[in-house]
């Protein structure tokens, strides 16, 4: 009985031994690489995923506006490279916003995500009336995508 408590005992101890080993060992590289880092690779990521969506809406749009020829292709060229732009752009006010927030704060939280949103919605609804209402409905969409991602 009492080598069957010393098993479960030491085997206990083993575990979260090896438990405590394991929280050693990760590392939170968003404290190690640079910010701008961080943010070329949320370009390159996001840029690319606009210029996909822009050549999957650029010829729909096309075929609604009812172009033909050289204006067709001329039209889905500017919208391809006009998304991949934008949606660039975003990627890299959004995540240089988080980053340096995080890296201010020391803290890695939603409020990091809901200001870069914010900050990016703000940046974007500049040029309209509404850009008010722009950062806020950005900060809330960033803020869900960052719960949604955090509770898996």
């Amino acid at each position: 009985l009492i080598d069957t408590f010393d098993l479960i005992v030491s085997s206990r101890l083993l575990h979260e031994g090896h438990l405590k080993a394991e929280r050693e060992m990760e590392v939170d590289f968003a404290d190690d690489v640079p910010c701008s880092s961080i943010a070329v690779d949320s370009v390159i990521r996001m840029g690319t995923a606009g210029l996909i969506w822009g050549s999957c809406s650029g010829p729909y749009d096309a075929n609604k506006l009812g172009l033909a020829g050289i204006h067709r292709a001329s039209f889905i060229t500017k919208s391809v490279g006009r998304l991949g732009f934008q949606w660039g752009m975003f990627a890299a006010i959004f995540s240089s916003t988080r980053c340096g927030f995080q890296r201010y704060r020391r803290r890695n939280d939603w409020v990091n995500v809901l200001t870069a949103g914010v900050v990016a919605g703000a940046a974007f609804g500049a040029g309209t009336r509404n850009w008010k209402q722009v950062a806020g409905a950005t900060g809330l969409v960033c803020l869900l995508c960052h719960v949604a991602e955090d509770s898996r």
